[in-house]
């Protein structure tokens, strides 16, 4: 159905949004805790430099879900799929931390089931 494909595309964008937002809420623990003196310099400098790789990945993968088109594919399954390996062969070239590709692919797995069970 036409409205599965849409409402996956919106449901998923939401979902890497969020996730964006969970990264920025660590960074703000992360320099809450170096204030604090629970972490020394190296801790915070590597925690910050992680962070910001991967918040910018996240951000970047979030624009490019912008840029698919939900009536190229058949059904919510084969785009799901194709949305996956697209996103996932992103992350790898912006050389993303592993975790990205986990966030991809539990938030797709997550909303398809989600509309598989439930949309439309």
């Amino acid at each position: 159905m036409p409205g599965q494909k849409k409402l996956f595309l919106t449901m998923f964008q939401v979902e890497m949004e969020d996730s964006y937002g969970d990264i920025l809420y660590l960074s703000g623990v992360n320099e809450h805790k170096f204030k604090n003196n629970e972490i020394t310099n190296y801790v915070y400098s590597e925690n910050k430099a992680f962070l910001e790789h991967e918040a910018w990945g996240v951000k970047e993968l979030i624009a490019a879900i912008g840029s698919i088109n939900a009536e190229d594919y058949k059904d919510v399954t084969e785009m799901a799929l194709a949305v996956g390996e697209l996103l996932t062969k992103k992350a790898k070239e912006q050389d993303d931390p592993l975790v990205v590709y986990g966030i991809i692919s539990r938030k797709i797995k997550k909303v398809l089931a989600y509309i598989l069970d439930y949309g439309e």
